[in-house]
């Protein structure tokens, strides 16, 4: 068995998969940065160190041994806790495209512990789903809640909420993210919309919701806030 799993892939074959998953990050314009062999092959959309740093300082104070990323786009989150924390790491996303690059470039970098589920992020999905240490949900809230309403995102934390054994590490967008067209489709978030969403996430049941930090938002001026909750 040891030398089926030794097994790599070589000659022309290997080498125009390569090929096709090079284009395809040319071609997707990645949300996460995407790495390969050692080499940034694209610095993503939007800058993930800060926040990697926050969510890597809570797996160790808590000792998560598993982790759960919701919209985990090409999976930056998932590969950086498997590898640098030995975490059994899965990440969910609905996007094919985003979730190939995931899946391909984990296993040809032989990051242990780090796999893939494409899924829609549905109630239905999360009753189905047993229970991580530590969940990450970045940037997908505020999509839910415009589509959907305040009332189902509330659903969603709280389903969260009942698969996270340790902490939850959450953001989401902010109605005073004026630039794009779906902040005018969020509630009023006033004057401190991290307030806001800190009675949001209390509203969905969780005991306590602390501000880790302070990160940039996606393609815009406003500062997004980065939250610790326990469930």
């Amino acid at each position: 068995m040891k030398l089926l799993l030794d097994r790599e892939f070589s000659g022309p074959t290997f080498g125009l998969y390569k090929r096709m998953l090079l284009r395809m990050v040319r071609a997707t314009d990645p949300y996460h940065p995407v790495e390969f062999q050692g080499r940034r092959l694209a610095e993503g959309q939007r800058g993930c160190a800060d926040r990697w740093a926050a969510i890597k300082g809570q797996i160790e104070a808590h000792g998560a041994e598993t982790l759960l990323d919701l919209g985990c786009a090409e999976g930056y989150f998932v590969r950086s806790a498997a590898r640098a924390c030995g975490c059994i790491a899965l990440g969910i996303d609905a996007d094919v495209r985003r979730l190939t690059l995931a899946q391909n470039f984990s296993t040809l970098d032989h990051v242990e512990g780090a796999g893939f589920m494409l899924a829609e992020l549905t109630p239905a999905l999360l009753r189905k789903l047993p229970r991580f240490d530590l969940v990450v949900f970045l940037s997908v809230m505020h999509h839910i809640m415009y589509e959907r309403g305040v009332d189902h995102a509330r659903e969603i934390a709280s389903l969260v909420r009942s698969k996270t054994n340790k902490l939850l590490i959450f953001d989401m967008g902010q109605s005073d993210e004026t630039e794009h067209e779906w902040a005018r489709a969020l509630p009023d978030m006033g004057a401190d919309p991290h307030a806001w969403i800190r009675r949001f996430l209390l509203s969905a049941g969780f005991s306590a919701v602390d501000k880790l930090a302070n990160t940039d938002s996606y393609q815009g001026h406003v500062r997004r806030a980065l939250f610790a909750a326990r469930p």
